[in-house]
């Protein structure tokens, strides 16, 4: 499974239950990749699109309370997900929100991550994937500007990895 995400200089990711700024390279970058695969999400990151399902893409959501919603599967636990995986040939990718990247990426062998060279005052973090040892950078775009920010896309892989 692989990670994806945009991170700020303190590895924030959200704020109050939002994006922490509007960026269309990577907004552009993000339908590129992921769409025509399956994306695993929380339930509040799928509400918190304004276009539900997001298209071309298999929507799987893991929630607690809810037990249907429409164009999405919906898991009651990362378990149940992982169960389910088990039979996806293609690429999986998880997009959110802050818990679900937590307890997902023991599970994820690469990462797609967009820094944000800002500090937003965010609410909800993801891990410095920086500072762990057993993850690694692999490439790294250019800075470049988006919406008046300056960003760069980073690869990542999972030194262990099969």
């Amino acid at each position: 499974m692989t990670l994806i995400l945009v991170a700020d200089n303190d590895w924030a990711i959200g704020r109050n239950g939002d994006l922490l700024a509007r960026l269309p390279a990577d907004m552009k970058r993000f339908r590129e990749i992921t769409t025509g695969h399956t994306v695993v999400m929380g339930r509040k990151t799928y509400e918190s699109f304004t276009k539900r399902p997001l298209p071309d893409r298999v929507n799987c959501v893991i929630s607690r309370t809810e037990k249907t919603i429409e164009g999405a599967e919906v898991f009651g636990s990362i378990e149940e997900f992982l169960e389910y995986a088990k039979d996806i040939k293609d690429e999986i990718f998880v997009i959110g929100g802050g818990e679900i990247y937590r307890q997902m990426l023991p599970y994820c062998d690469k990462a797609y991550i967009t820094r944000v060279y800002e500090s937003f005052g965010g609410d909800t973090f993801f891990t410095d994937i920086d500072a762990l040892p057993e993850w690694e950078a692999v490439e790294a775009s250019d800075i470049i500007e988006t919406n008046g920010y300056n960003i760069r896309f980073i690869n990542y892989v999972r030194k262990d990895a099969p």
